[in-house]
């Protein structure tokens, strides 16, 4: 089992797996190149420790911790978060990592799996990846996104505040003003891509 239990800067995002079976090898290599702090639900421990992962934080309810207290001493050092049963296990990771003072975290979870209405305060304090299998989420808190891309790539916007406008640049087919829910865009031709809005929006890239 490989060990990342080494001195860490907080400013380094965290990774928090709510779903392990979307751990991807060249993903996951990339993002634990910097051995992040590994917050992990209860449920999803024998996945990530299966691929040679140890937790640094599990999630749990004080029934799960009682249940599996024994078999996670052997993740030591670990820190067991308890949660109540009525609260989500991503929201009380995410109050865990916010008052540890973490300023972004990636997240293996589709967005669309999660209550988004609850994370505004986390949206408001912190950059939110989310990975979700074949493509990532980003959480574009200024409203100001700009990459160079190639032909062929395609990209989804998707609005939380309906209707939301936009300004773009670097599409062949101008893509519409304002935004009612969620579109996908495609690169024509080797660009400088730019979007922009008044407000914070996500936006989905392929991996």
């Amino acid at each position: 089992m490989s060990s990342h239990h080494i001195v860490r800067d907080e400013q380094e995002p965290a990774l928090l797996v709510l779903n392990a079976t979307w751990l991807r090898n060249e993903t996951l290599a990339s993002l634990l190149e910097w051995s992040p702090t590994i917050v992990v639900p209860a449920g999803e421990v024998e996945v990530l420790t299966t691929l040679g992962i140890k937790p640094d934080v599990v999630v749990a309810t004080h029934e799960e911790k009682m249940e599996h207290a024994a078999i996670w001493e052997a993740f030591a050092p670990l820190t067991i978060l308890e949660r109540t049963s009525e609260q989500p296990a991503v929201i009380a990771a995410l109050h865990y990592l916010l008052a540890n003072k973490y300023k972004a975290v990636n997240i293996f979870a589709s967005p669309f799996d999660l209550s988004l209405s609850e994370f505004a305060l986390f949206f408001a304090n912190m950059d939110i990846v989310f990975y979700s299998e074949g493509s990532r989420w980003l959480w574009i808190r200024q409203g100001k996104y700009s990459k160079w891309l190639p032909a062929g790539t395609k990209l989804s916007i998707k609005s939380l505040d309906e209707p939301q406008e936009f300004m773009w640049s670097g599409f062949t087919a101008k893509p519409p003003k304002q935004l009612l829910d969620k579109a996908t865009l495609s690169i024509g031709k080797d660009s400088l891509v730019s979007i922009q809005s008044g407000q914070p929006f996500l936006l989905e890239e392929q991996l």
